[in-house]
């Protein structure tokens, strides 16, 4: 029985001590650890990590404008609006002023290009114009024109678009010049003188005023002359011209006629003056008939059958 006793008692006592000793084990274990710790937080774990590219903002965006149009409106000055704030994403984009002169000088290229007028189109506001500040992309588009022609002066409808939003619609009364180079004469030239190019020089005026009706340089002056006397330095103008009279009364023309495939030359006799494409009445010599003819060119005429 004694000896039961013993083995249990040793058998106990073992145990405790193994478990004593996992206890002091474990407890050195930890303290590796700690040991450890600062060395790892301290390690170089850079060569583990992608560089990382800082890289400035780029300062360009694109703006993609909208064609929208809305319903025409008739705005006083008043009603004109003025941003003085811009969303972020504007920020970068250069601010400009649509002031008086940079409206008048985009009115003046859009009419240009809406009447396809030759020469160059300048326009003049009226009214007193508030500047409006917008970015470098903005837009402006004509609405309608009263009268819808190139006049000394018109009423314009517009609308002002920027980075795709609608600023507004306007419409302001302006005057318009239309400057072509036109002829002037170089000397003094005599009422029935012919136009030639040695004698005329070009400059250029406004023909929607003062000068309207002048003949633009480049315009074909074959088969007019002059109708009344110019002094030197004047301004040619149309109704200073009458066409060369081709065909005079009383003279003795060439007269051809053709249709259906028959051919006829005959002379006649001019009975009233005539000029390039004009029609005259002319006596056949043989039959005393008369008729009418197209006058084609000097002492010539057409008749058809």
């Amino acid at each position: 029985m004694r000896l039961i006793l013993n083995l249990f008692k040793l058998r106990t006592i073992c145990f405790l001590e193994l478990i004593n000793l996992r206890d002091k084990m474990l407890n050195r274990f930890h303290l590796l650890l700690l040991s450890l710790l600062p060395i790892y937080l301290l390690a170089d774990v850079s060569r583990f990590l992608d560089p990382i590219s800082i890289k400035p903002a780029s300062s360009h965006h694109k703006y993609i404008i909208s064609s929208k149009t809305s319903a025409l409106i008739s705005p006083q000055s008043s009603r004109q609006r003025i941003y003085s704030g811009f969303s972020p994403d504007q920020s970068n984009s250069k601010e400009v002023f649509l002031t008086r002169e940079v409206l008048e000088s985009k009115l003046g290229e859009l009419l240009g290009y809406r009447y396809q007028a030759s020469g160059k189109v300048v326009a003049y506001v009226t009214r007193q114009w508030k500047p409006v500040r917008l970015s470098s992309n903005f837009i402006l588009k004509i609405r309608d024109c009263m009268p819808d022609n190139l006049s000394p002066s018109t009423f314009v409808r517009f609308a002002i678009w920027d980075n795709g939003s609608s600023i507004g619609e306007f419409a302001e009364p302006i005057r318009m010049s239309h400057f072509l180079n036109c002829y002037y004469t170089k000397n003094l030239s005599s009422r029935g003188s012919k136009l030639l190019s040695q004698n005329l020089t070009e400059r250029p005026v406004d023909v929607l005023k003062q000068h309207a009706g002048a003949v633009p340089a480049g315009s074909d002056l074959k088969g007019y002359q002059l109708g009344v006397n110019l002094r030197e330095n004047t301004i040619l103008k149309w109704n200073h011209l009458t066409k060369v009279a081709l065909v005079k009364k009383g003279e003795i023309v060439d007269v051809f006629a053709s249709g259906n495939g028959i051919y006829i030359s005959m002379k006649g006799m001019a009975l009233e003056n005539g000029v390039e494409g004009g029609i005259v009445k002319v006596r056949n010599l043989s039959s005393e008939k008369e008729f009418q003819a197209k006058v084609l060119n000097e002492k010539s005429v057409k008749v058809q059958l």
